[in-house]
């Protein structure tokens, strides 16, 4: 019985309960560029924006100054839209 419970909780609790993205992939409703860092303190733009080049450009125009990109990786939201890019920026 107790397995059952366990069960119904882990299958019908919807997947928003656990928040279990990681910080940089969270992106909230007003920011268009949010910075954070990664669980290695590298850091991250995630860009809401609908290509990955775009948002490539957008976080060199607002840094203003050289930077090389490490890494970019799409985000996607619970439905698997694409929702913004991360990118891991080295100065």
């Amino acid at each position: 019985m107790i397995c059952v419970v366990i069960l119904g909780f882990i299958f019908i609790t919807p997947p928003a309960i656990f928040n279990d993205r990681p910080e940089f992939m969270r992106i909230p409703d007003g920011q268009a560029i949010r910075q954070t860092s990664d669980d290695d303190g590298h850091i991250v733009f995630t860009v809401k924006v609908n290509t990955e080049q775009a948002a490539v450009d957008r976080v060199k125009a607002m840094l203003g100054e050289p930077v090389t990109i490490s890494r970019t990786e799409p985000v996607y939201d619970a439905t698997g839209a694409l929702v913004a890019y991360s990118i891991w920026i080295e100065r």
